[in-house]
C-alpha cells in the first residue's frame, strides 16, 4: 500500500513548479523596465511532472533551474521598447501561483494526516 506514494510525490512536484512559476514572476517583475526583455513563464505542470518523472527512471537528465523557465508565447502586452511584461498580469500569476502552491501543500497535508492516522498516531 505504500510502496509508491504517487500523491505525494506529485504535490512534491506542484509545490516545486510553483516556486520555479514565482522565480519567473520575480523576474518579470525586476526586468519591467528594461527595454527588450521578453516576459517568461514556466513550463506547463503536465511537462514539468512529464520531465521530473523521467529523470526519476535513471536516465541520467539533469535539469537546471533555468530549464523550466521559458519565453511567454503570449505576453499580455508589448512597449515600444519591445518589453513584453505588464505588472498587471505578472499580479494576476503572483496570485495564481500562490494558489497553487497552498493547494500543493493541502494535498501533502491531508495525505499526511492520512498515514498518521492508518499507522495509530
Amino acid at each position: 500500500m505504500f510502496d509508491s506514494l504517487e500523491v505525494l510525490r506529485m504535490a512534491q512536484a506542484f509545490a516545486t513548479h510553483a516556486g520555479t512559476r514565482q522565480q519567473a514572476i520575480a523576474q518579470n517583475i525586476a526586468n519591467a523596465d528594461t527595454p527588450g526583455y521578453q516576459a517568461r513563464d514556466a513550463i506547463p505542470f503536465s511537462d514539468y511532472f512529464q520531465r521530473m518523472t523521467d529523470d526519476r527512471d535513471g536516465n541520467g537528465l539533469r535539469h537546471r533551474p533555468g530549464d523550466f523557465i521559458r519565453t511567454d508565447s503570449a505576453p499580455a502586452n508589448r512597449s515600444p521598447d519591445g518589453n513584453t511584461v505588464s505588472i498587471e498580469h505578472e499580479m494576476m500569476r503572483g496570485v495564481e501561483t500562490r494558489q497553487q502552491h497552498e493547494l500543493a501543500l493541502g494535498v501533502y497535508s491531508m495525505a499526511r494526516d492520512l498515514l498518521r492516522s492508518s499507522i495509530g498516531r
